[in-house]
């Protein structure tokens, strides 16, 4: 990557690995043998580090979260690939994502310890709970989509 990476993610099937460190993702095909450049460089959050960037199971679409109020939604369907929105958040930072396993839903982990819910069909924040006294770092959604975890700078 060249510099410190702060967030990966894996296509499916397997075929292109992402990588976000300062104001970029990296676009990676692990078929060639050289491997040493990325293939394609997604600049975003403008010179802030990525936190994390999850991609949804068709592989059309990178969700991009960071030190920055915004999670930037990328069509990678297009010839180029191309911002196709940006959601903006009230908290300063997104420290974490999980998908919904049917793709609807987006779980963003806050800097200021809530946990915001977008509906990525209609790109809008339907929901915002508080997870945490502190930021918000980490989450996982059970396979079947009914339970959500998550971990915090609070210690919990």
């Amino acid at each position: 990557h060249g510099e410190v990476v702060c967030a990966v993610t894996i296509s499916h099937p397997t075929r292109h690995v992402y990588t976000g460190g300062k104001g970029c993702v990296k676009v990676w095909d692990i078929g060639q043998s050289s491997g040493k450049n990325p293939i394609s460089t997604l600049e975003c959050l403008r010179d802030n580090y990525i936190r994390s960037c999850r991609l949804l199971p068709d592989g059309r679409t990178l969700i991009v979260g960071g030190e920055a109020s915004t999670l930037t939604i990328w069509d990678l369907a297009s010839s180029q690939p191309r911002i196709k929105n940006e959601l903006t958040s009230n908290a300063p930072a997104c420290y974490a994502l999980a998908i919904s396993p049917d793709s609807k839903v987006c779980f963003s982990c806050c800097s200021d310890g809530n946990i915001a819910v977008w509906d990525l069909h209609n790109q809008t924040l339907v929901r915002q709970f508080q997870g945490h006294t502190d930021g918000a770092s980490c989450i996982d959604i059970s396979p079947d989509g009914t339970k959500l975890w998550t971990g915090g700078l609070d210690n919990t």
